[in-house]
């Protein structure tokens, strides 16, 4: 190959490897010039080098006899002499004695090192949550099992036990647990795979999940071991709304049948779980929503219903909506209790509960309104082009959008300063509304995102891919 086609970093190694050099034992004596690349293989076998201490690593600085003047002596015993040379020493090596404990000390302070990064990470969340004025403390008394901490969504900070010990889970009398939900890092806890058709809808209350399908089924889960507690069929159509009683014990389901089903999920006898059968909505019922006794119900008939959640009576009926109404969320904020609904007529409306009347409309220009979320005077509203809009509440200006998505967004959550929004991407995304910015991006599921449900210590998702999630 001629010489100006030989690239030049090529050439330079060429000519580094072709150096002479004196071997490494030089001052031992050793006279040797070799090239570069031949300088190891040299080393090897240099007859000045001295034999070394096996646990020079440990700091042993032991060196035995020259090579050379074992070979001049006996050059037959050389390799041998030399041998023995080493077993002579290591027979006497003091770091030969107490390896044991300096490597059982190396272990330790390994072991330490990475205990004080871990406590450093942890000090630092902690830190970021104080900063934000943010986070809810638990304290849990003796006891209390670690899977137990996990299913909080928190970080442990342990008390200090007795003569200045770490606390256990089994010493001490109480444990501080701080949720950095939904500030921190986020991933998944848990997966449920009981579905044999894609979920539709999900709600979570306390430390139970409950699950819509497109079979027409509802189920209810245990969120810390996902063990399936009630298997309910109903719907002949797929359930997109679900709501639950702060108490627990019954909960209201909706889908495309056009009809709203209440259970009261802890009977024994699942035949006695069904309440009642409500049909009152001439079409799909896409949105249920629990609030001060009451349940609001969505539909594709163009109306928002009103029901006493313990009589079962229809209250009132709220029209305006020129299109079906897809969503709804209730606004606790407001000194008078309020609604907020969305619909395919490319509108957002805010309702006075107690009166029926439509307070305001926001109109959305080409897209219908998927889903809408209202919290910190803020009010969110997802449209079909995959945009998320952020309004302020009370005087319904438009502040700013949220893009990132893409595909459409049809789910919306808002809590503790963050808004969740699922997708038909397959992911989920946690927005600061306020920089107007996503800081998290959840991935796993491996289809459309149906439903979410966000609590205090976890969110809760139900896709298409028959899997519900729980992120904490």
């Amino acid at each position: 190959m001629r010489e100006k086609n030989l690239h030049p970093n090529l050439a330079l190694s060429g000519l580094i490897s072709e150096l002479l050099v004196y071997c490494s034992n030089k001052k031992y004596g050793c006279p040797q010039i070799v090239r570069q690349d031949a300088l190891h293989g040299h080393v090897l076998y240099c007859s000045y080098a001295p034999s070394v201490c096996p646990n020079k690593a440990l700091g042993c600085p032991y060196k035995g006899m020259l090579r050379i003047f074992v070979a001049l002596m006996n050059p037959m015993a050389q390799a041998g002499r030399t041998m023995r040379d080493s077993k002579e020493h290591l027979q006497n090596c003091v770091y030969e004695r107490f390896k044991g404990y300096i490597d059982s000390t190396n272990k330790r302070f390994e072991k330490l090192e990475s205990f004080i990064a871990g406590q450093s990470r942890e000090i630092e969340k902690l830190q970021r949550i104080i900063r934000s004025g943010k986070g809810v403390t638990y304290t849990l008394e003796r006891g209390t099992s670690e899977q137990s901490i996990a299913s909080l969504g928190g970080s442990l900070v342990a008390d200090e036990g007795v003569n200045g010990e770490p606390f256990s889970s089994s010493g001490g009398t109480k444990r501080t647990v701080v949720s950095t939900f939904p500030h921190d890092e986020i991933t998944c806890h848990r997966t449920i795979t009981s579905h044999t058709c894609g979920v539709t809808s999900v709600a979570v209350n306390h430390d139970r999940v409950f699950a819509g399908a497109h079979d027409g089924s509802t189920k209810v889960f245990d969120i810390n071991s996902g063990q399936l507690l009630k298997d309910l069929k109903g719907h002949t159509m797929s359930v997109w709304g679900l709501a639950v009683m702060p108490s627990g014990d019954r909960y209201f389901s909706a889908g495309s049948d056009g009809t709203i089903k209440v259970w009261d999920w802890r009977n024994e006898d699942d035949a006695a779980c069904l309440v009642k059968s409500i049909p009152d909505h001439n079409a799909k019922v896409y949105g249920l929503v629990v609030d001060q006794g009451r349940l609001y119900s969505a539909s594709s008939d163009k109306t928002v219903k009103v029901w006493d959640t313990e009589t079962l009576e229809c209250l009132a009926t709220f029209q305006g909506h020129t299109g079906g109404v897809n969503c709804l969320a209730a606004l606790t904020e407001a000194s008078a209790h309020q609604l907020v609904t969305g619909s395919s007529d490319k509108t957002i409306k805010l309702w006075d509960v107690a009166t029926g009347s439509c307070l305001k409309t926001v109109r959305r220009g080409t897209s219908e309104v998927l889903d809408v979320a209202v919290g910190d005077g803020m009010l969110f509203g997802s449209t079909y082009d995959a945009v998320i809009h952020v309004y302020d509440i009370n005087e319904t200006r438009e502040l700013g959008t949220l893009s990132g998505h893409n595909w459409e967004v049809w789910q919306l959550e808002y809590g503790q300063g963050h808004l969740f929004s699922a997708s038909f991407d397959h992911t989920i995304k946690r927005w600061d509304p306020r920089r107007f910015q996503c800081d998290l991006t959840l991935k796993g599921h491996k289809s459309f995102v149906h439903g979410m449900a966000l609590d205090e210590n976890c969110l809760v998702t139900g896709c298409a891919d028959r899997t519900i999630k729980i992120w904490r």
